[in-house]
């Protein structure tokens, strides 16, 4: 492993980011259509859960390598974009409302890992 960010983990770290944009979204559309009697029936009855599960075991041994390849410290921060893409995700996908407060916190978010993903950068 060396201490550098590469292009490699950079294109896993992507990959791994819109995977779990792409789980987060396909949960919270099939929690949102299985309501009321039978829930936990109704969530495993629809195709859209089993995709999220098959991307999200994909998106693990994608991370695995990634983490393989790049420090912990360089990695996780990276991979916390998710707190700012996935609720934008939300709100242009799944026509969920944004304050400003959270599109402000997802901006610092985006920032901080700015940030640290060019201290990992030699």
């Amino acid at each position: 492993m060396s201490g550098d960010l590469t292009t490699t983990s950079l294109a896993l770290l992507g990959f791994c980011i819109l995977a779990e944009i792409g789980v987060q979204l396909s949960f919270k559309t099939v929690a949102d259509g299985a309501g009321g009697e039978g829930f936990v029936a109704a969530l495993f009855a629809r195709p859209l859960l089993w995709a999220g599960l098959c991307l999200w075991a994909v998106e693990l041994v994608a991370w695995i390598l990634v983490l393989e390849r790049t420090p912990l410290a360089l990695a996780y921060p990276i991979m916390t974009l998710n707190f700012a893409a996935v609720p934008i995700a939300g709100a242009l996908v799944l026509r969920e409302r944004l304050s400003r407060s959270q599109v402000a916190g997802a901006a610092l978010v985006a920032a901080g890992v700015l940030c640290v993903s060019l201290s990992g950068l030699r």
